[in-house]
């Protein structure tokens, strides 16, 4: 397609994406405003995702972004990164999650190692990733927020958006829609409310082997199939249902697993609430102030957690553990809390 030509902005079959973007926008007009993807002082509803989706998917299309093509992605926030990786896959690209602490030169590195063409990033981690493009193929920047030398997803959105929740997006308003998403919007997929025990789909995904996300920790490219069977096996673990509240520690999980976290919330009608600190407190915090019913930690929060913190009045917290639970901590935890870990790797 010509630079400069119109993106149709549709979603290909077979795509998390595709199953994602539908079970949106059931819940938007089940559930209205409820929030889907939650950061400190921003919120995401399921009508605007599912409008904003496409309209990014289209406004890359515009910039030059290809069927193919490889796209870094370094973003700190559940709702960036959740829309950057369903816009690129929506314009036919594989997005390359790239870790939160990684150098510069890392960056380069990891940019150069997976043919990247275009990068994603923003906040506090936008310096170094487009520092890195210099010693990269990258060739264009995309970011959340405005930074020389980057298209803002504002843009990207107002090029590709037909109206309504999805051109909002460049107000930059606290709350991103609580409406339905953009009436008439194409590439509406199968109907369904959740993913798993309770899918999207009554049939098996299709195992299409094209390429859909690349990771560097461990090295690999997973396929919409793969992407498919980990959202099967997570719904399985998690046991995450309508109305859940799941927070989660951006840091304390693989960004395979995290994006497959906010599949299931999208899928599911729950909502995923992003912490970025590392620490312990501000989790427990979020736990309180969204009187949350799940909450993903690593073995060393779930001990710090059960030992060293005074208990938060949320009872029938599900602990999904990024590691091996040790059984005397998870009875300590238990017995303090009330909150019961399980494994979710």
């Amino acid at each position: 397609m010509p630079d400069g030509e119109a993106g149709p902005g549709t979603v290909a079959e077979p795509t998390v994406t595709r199953a994602v973007l539908s079970s949106a926008r059931e819940h938007a007009a089940r559930f209205g405003g409820r929030a889907a993807l939650v950061d400190p002082g921003r919120r995401i509803g399921f009508g605007a995702f599912a409008a904003l989706v496409p309209a990014a998917a289209a406004g890359l299309h515009r910039h030059g972004v290809r069927a193919g093509d490889v796209a870094a992605v370094q973003l700190s926030g559940v709702g960036e990164l959740t829309l950057a990786v369903h816009a690129l896959c929506a314009a036919g690209a594989v997005p390359a999650p790239l870790p939160l602490d990684a150098t510069v030169g890392e960056l380069a590195r990891m940019m150069t190692e997976c043919g990247a063409r275009f990068l994603v990033t923003g906040g506090e981690v936008a310096g170094a990733a487009l520092a890195a493009t210099e010693r990269s193929y990258v060739r264009q920047a995309f970011a959340f927020g405005e930074y020389p030398g980057a298209t803002s997803f504002a843009r990207l959105v107002g090029a590709g958006a037909a109206g309504g929740t999805a051109a909002r997006w460049g107000e930059q308003a606290a709350v991103w829609g609580d409406t339905a998403a953009v009436p008439g919007e194409t590439g509406g997929g199968t109907a369904g409310t959740g993913v798993g025990s309770a899918g999207p789909a009554a049939s098996p995904p299709d195992p299409h082997g094209d390429p859909a996300l690349r990771l560097f920790e461990p090295p690999v490219a997973l396929t919409h199939g793969d992407r498919f069977a980990a959202l099967h096996r997570l719904a399985a673990v998690t046991r995450i249902h309508s109305g859940d509240v799941l927070v989660c520690g951006v840091r304390d999980c693989r960004p395979d697993v995290l994006i497959g976290l906010s599949d299931l919330c999208l899928a599911h009608g729950a909502t995923l609430v992003g912490v970025p600190e590392p620490e312990v407190a501000p989790l427990l915090h979020a736990i309180g102030a969204h009187r949350a019913t799940a909450a993903v930690v690593t073995p060393e929060k779930l001990r710090a957690l059960t030992f060293d913190h005074a208990p938060v009045p949320v009872p029938d917290v599900r602990l999904l553990v990024t590691g091996t639970v040790d059984p005397e901590v998870a009875r300590a935890c238990h017995d303090r809390h009330g909150w019961s870990p399980v494994p979710v790797t």
